[in-house]
């Protein structure tokens, strides 16, 4: 079986030294990178990335400098300040879901999409199979719907200023 790899991307080594610990305790042949500074390695399955560096909002960077390396890999926030602009932004970035640290339960969610996402074949000959595409079929029209609403609120918005 091929080993399977995951990079946690935040800052702070005490939230990486835990997801590191679950995510070899639940999921086998995983090998789990931590990385505390907002870069975007290459060759990795699973990306979680953090929303703030030192203060500074880098997250939606990195997941954009991934998706351009990485373009079959899951990408997943995690991240104590998740508000609704900063999901908007990371969905159309190509980000595939967003965990709040604050929570057990989120982080179980986000172990459990990982494992699924493992589980379902990753990968095969001709790029995602599986979860991983339908996950990205689903961010996709998230992204376009989000685009759409955007871009005819915007076009409210100059119809009542002309008014």
């Amino acid at each position: 079986m091929s080993e399977k790899r995951i990079a946690i991307i935040d800052d702070d080594p005490f939230v990486v030294a835990h997801l590191k610990k679950s995510l070899t305790k639940r999921i086998a042949d995983v090998q789990v990178v931590g990385i505390i500074e907002p870069v975007a390695p290459a060759a990795f399955d699973v990306y979680i990335v953090d929303k703030e560096f030192h203060g500074d909002n880098l997250g939606q960077d990195v997941v954009q400098r991934i998706r351009a390396i990485a373009p079959e890999s899951l990408i997943l926030a995690y991240s104590a300040f998740l508000d609704r602009d900063y999901l908007r932004a990371l969905l159309m970035e190509g980000c595939e879901g967003a965990f709040d640290k604050g929570s057990l339960e989120e982080v179980d969610s986000m172990l459990d999409v990982i494992e699924l996402y493992f589980a379902s074949g990753k990968r095969g000959d001709d790029g995602v199979e599986g979860f991983g595409r339908t996950i990205r079929a689903i961010s996709g029209l998230v992204r376009e719907w989000n685009l759409r609403i955007t871009n005819n609120g915007n076009a409210e918005a100059k119809s009542l200023g002309d008014v």
